[in-house]
């Protein structure tokens, strides 16, 4: 009975640790595909300044170089989560002993910041969906389709929700090995 319990836990440990590893491999792929995207960044805005110096700006370059530095920062931010480079206030965190740490993040986790995502993803979603829907274009020269620009929101927010699970699984496991 007591080896069918143990097998039990060894199973849905190795479950999870799959789950976690997926996840986490998912947010650090997504992070460095999307950290080339500094590239065309750099040189849109390069263009733009060079540009405005011998003749006028371009509307299109703003656009353009808003687009790349917003799909940047959506889709980059789970991989920002899983290395811990969010904003927190370490002049108290960083003195806890690592469980309170996790405690302290678990919480903030299941309370804060899941709930907050997942609404923000439910409510981009539909922002999206809209914006295919209208097959809305931007205004800019060209009128290239807003409707892909705007699907990153919900894609990256889907990703920070993936993440921000992995964390708080990470979490409840450091809670839970001080107790066994």
């Amino acid at each position: 009975m007591i080896e069918g319990f143990d097998m039990d836990t060894k199973v849905k440990d190795c479950l999870i640790d799959r789950m976690i590893k997926i996840i986490d491999q998912i947010s650090i792929w997504s992070g460095k595909a999307v950290a080339w995207l500094i590239i065309p960044l750099a040189g849109v805005l390069v263009w733009e300044v060079f540009i405005r110096k011998i003749y006028s700006p371009s509307i299109w370059a703003h656009d353009l170089a808003t687009q790349f530095y917003g799909t940047h920062f959506m889709l980059a931010g789970a991989f920002a989560l899983y290395l811990g480079k969010h904003i927190r206030t370490d002049f108290f965190y960083e003195k806890w002993s690592p469980r309170t740490q996790a405690l302290v993040d678990a919480v903030l986790y299941i309370f804060l910041f899941l709930p907050g995502m997942l609404m923000f993803f439910w409510l981009s979603l539909d922002f999206a969906a809209e914006s295919w829907a209208l097959r809305e274009r931007l205004f800019t020269p060209g009128r290239p389709p807003a409707y892909f620009y705007k699907t990153v929101i919900p894609v990256g927010v889907g990703l920070m929700v993936l993440q921000g699970i992995s964390e708080f699984v990470k979490c409840v496991r450091i809670i839970r090995r001080r107790q066994t």
